[in-house]
């Protein structure tokens, strides 16, 4: 087992441009210290530079990633596209070990409302919605019990209360840090 009965997993999966990241930063901040926000992207893309592909590194070292921090008293909000013939089994793992409260979420919005989301970040200037479209899986579930889909009618907040509300998340991790922020 990972973590214990006082931990908290978050998996927010979905298209690129669904709103993964900005729940992810959202949560974080009503929660407060003690949450580990692991993003898909930023260990793939930034720290390991490897294209998504299946057993590339980067799935171990998301899994590893994950099951440290959980076990060092942190809550995991764990974000991605995460491709489920690509992650699945990784993810479904991780769920199955986790000894606290695991939400699991797909976020499933429309190609164009994708779109229309993706114009409005910094990353729309290197990825054009061509290159999206190859990307786009719709309905890509897991099949966990639990698992919620959240669609466009779902606002930031309405989403991040849902998560807030179903894991009775009240406060951050058991990691204790002197140092204000």
């Amino acid at each position: 087992m990972i973590g214990d009965a006082t931990t908290r997993l978050v998996v927010l999966r979905g298209n690129s441009g669904s709103g993964k990241s900005t729940t992810a930063q959202e949560l974080r901040k009503r929660i407060g210290r003690g949450v580990a926000w692991i993003e898909q992207d930023y260990l793939r893309r930034i720290l390991l530079r490897e294209h998504d592909r299946p057993d590339a590194p980067n799935i171990g070292l998301i899994d590893q990633t994950t099951r440290y921090a959980l076990d060092h008293g942190y809550h995991v909000v764990l974000e991605g596209i995460f491709y489920s013939p690509t992650y699945g089994e990784m993810l479904r793992r991780l769920i199955a070990d986790h000894a606290g409260v695991t939400g699991v979420y797909y976020f499933q919005l429309a190609f164009d409302e994708t779109i229309r989301r993706h114009a409005t970040r910094e990353l729309s200037k290197v990825v054009n919605a061509e290159q999206m479209r190859d990307w786009y899986q719709p309905g890509d579930l897991l099949g966990v019990a639990g698992e919620q889909v959240v669609d466009a009618a779902s606002s930031l907040d309405d989403t991040v209360e849902r998560v807030v509300s179903d894991l009775a998340w009240t406060t951050g991790g058991t990691v204790a840090d002197p140092v204000e922020d």
